[in-house]
């Protein structure tokens, strides 16, 4: 094959190569991305129990616990608070606030006891009430643990409860299934302390408002005229729910 034509090979096949490697590339970065994404830092909380411990001032380590307002007292410092940072933001902190009392303020932070992790399941499920957290727990998973919904719940929508970060509560509306299916909602991972409330469903809010509308509080004496309301689904027009 003359110089000629291996030149014309070459310029013919190496953008073809450069798109193929180009496509290879793109398919391969979100197959890494996602294998290299870890999982969010725990974050500390009251009830807690940490080990603080001092490199160069062994006097100074302390085991404590996390106080209900967050806090832990520490000699030379005073309180400090630790619910909500992580283990390496304590540590910065922790030694950022020594750096005045000791020369080397070295602080590492170990987690000696995690605080009881709960969430609580209400509304129309057969066992409502907090319920252990052992690791990771979503919205569905809880709601199974709690025995089910019952008939008269929804068993498409729930309401989540959360804690703020300025510690109020807010509530989400989470739909369970959408044809037939489990939706990313029911897939959501819950928190320590969520709550999740499964209402009544429409037909069960119609049949307590016929109870206590119609069956009591009309007297069985004064009610002719009426009977249409209570007789058997079938034999009248309004089904009775």
């Amino acid at each position: 094959m003359s110089i000629a034509v291996r030149s014309v090979h070459a310029a013919l096949w190496l953008p073809a190569l450069a798109i193929v490697s180009a496509l290879v590339a793109q398919q391969l970065a979100p197959a890494q991305s996602q294998t290299d994404a870890s999982p969010a830092p725990y974050r500390m909380q009251a009830g807690d129990a940490v080990e603080i411990r001092f490199f160069y001032n062994p006097e100074l380590n302390e085991t404590t616990q996390i106080r209900p307002d967050g806090r832990v007292s520490l000699q030379l410092v005073g309180q400090v608070e630790l619910a909500g940072k992580s283990v390496e933001e304590a540590s910065a902190t922790l030694e950022s606030l020594y750096a005045n009392e000791v020369r080397t303020p070295k602080v590492t932070i170990q987690l000696r006891g995690f605080a009881a992790q709960k969430v609580y399941v209400t509304g129309e499920v057969m066992h409502p009430g907090v319920m252990a957290m052992p690791g990771r727990l979503t919205v569905i998973e809880a709601i199974n643990e709690a025995g089910g919904i019952k008939h008269t719940g929804s068993s498409s929508v729930a309401v989540l409860i959360s804690k703020r970060a300025d510690g109020l509560p807010e509530g989400h509306r989470l739909h369970l299934y959408e044809h037939g299916t489990l939706t990313a909602d029911a897939g959501k991972v819950l928190s320590p302390f969520d709550v999740v409330l499964i209402p009544e469903s429409r037909i069960a809010r119609l049949d307590r408002w016929v109870d206590q509308t119609i069956r009591q509080l009309i007297p069985v004496n004064t009610s002719a005229g009426f009977t249409y309301l209570i007789t058997k689904q079938g034999s009248s027009s309004i089904p009775i729910f």
